[in-house]
């Protein structure tokens, strides 16, 4: 009587390297693990995308961006030589039927996979290694800690990692980021985040360009700090960025005095009863395309305009078009 050992599935098995599993799990999406694991179970031979494209069940275009991840990672390469496009192994059909045999083109390079809306922060095996590794990346996080005074939390230096590696940040821009949340109070990984997202979509990927967005940002601090003071406003919060938009146009490009925004104000609450920034908006932009930039010649704006009317009440902005608008309606 023979024996045998019955390993059933198990009697066909390919290995997984250690990374793909330690450091790559949770940044993975299903697209880039199913190329991933088919490229492992068929290892040894090239294929192009539309190989595993018709394989997997997804488009080529889904392909290429899941094997741009696997390339950045460095866990897959390109190779030089022109792909056989009919290797795919025999079990697996392609969803089209088979057509005559066309010149094959060369293979498109994979694209850098667009930044993620929500940062994935890579794991504390991977801070460690880049830091041991990479000399930019160290002074980066060193110098992170010096402006802070204190040691990175693993979640704020993945951070600072995916700002430059992701999302094209110069350390230098970061570091210049890191220093003005610092100065304002808000040197936290939620805001940082958000800001490195935000200047990577506005393109702030220089130092020139990051000194002009600092000094807007410094300018919009001044100017809501000016119109708090002249709106009476003592909550101290934040303002919205139809408000931080409002307050920098009013203070740095039509130049208006205190004084005027705060007539402009007792005039929207005097005329609507609540406060409404569009309502504001429309005085203050009257009073600049008439050149009006005291209080004496807005009253007297005023007075003449009531006399014109014979006494019927019309102020020259619409009270009627911006009484529909809250604090928080959108410009358009």
């Amino acid at each position: 009587m023979g024996y045998k050992l019955e390993l059933g599935a198990w009697s066909a098995v390919f290995a997984v390297p250690n990374a793909l599993v330690d450091r790559y799990i949770k940044e993975a999406d299903g697209d880039q693990l199913k190329v991933m694991l088919w490229l492992l179970r068929h290892n040894g031979r090239p294929y192009a995308a539309e190989d595993l494209a018709a394989a997997l069940g997804i488009t080529p275009q889904r392909v290429d961006t899941a094997l741009g991840f696997w390339m950045k990672s460095g866990l897959i390469c390109s190779v030089d030589t022109p792909l056989d496009t009919a290797l795919t192994p025999n079990h697996v059909e392609s969803p089209t039927p088979a057509v005559a045999p066309q010149p094959k083109a060369a293979p498109t390079q994979p694209q850098r996979p667009t930044a993620p809306k929500r940062m994935l922060r890579p794991d504390g095996l991977y801070i460690s290694e880049r830091v041991e590794s990479s000399p930019e990346i160290r002074r980066l996080v060193e110098e992170a800690q010096n402006l802070l005074g204190k040691t990175l939390s693993p979640a704020l230096s993945g951070t600072l990692i995916q700002a430059h590696e992701d999302y094209g940040l110069p350390c230098e821009v970061i570091l210049m980021l890191i220093a003005y949340a610092n100065k304002i109070g808000r040197a936290n990984t939620s805001y940082i985040e958000s800001t490195v997202r935000n200047w990577a979509d506005s393109n702030i990927l220089s130092i020139a360009a990051a000194e002009e967005k600092l000094r807007e940002l410094d300018e919009t601090a001044i100017a809501w700090k000016r119109c708090e003071n002249a709106f009476g406003i003592t909550s101290r919060r934040a303002p919205s960025k139809n408000e931080s938009q409002f307050a920098h146009r009013w203070v740095f490009e039509w130049r208006m005095p205190d004084e005027l925004l705060n007539e402009a104000y007792n005039r929207c609450v005097d005329n609507t009863g609540k406060v409404n920034m569009k309502y504001i908006n429309a005085i203050l932009e009257s009073w600049h395309n008439a050149g009006i930039h005291t209080l004496k010649e807005a009253v007297d704006e005023r007075i003449a305009a009531e006399a014109r009317r014979e006494g019927a009440h019309k102020p020259s902005y619409d009270l009627d078009e911006y009484e529909k608008y809250d604090i928080f309606a959108t410009e358009k």
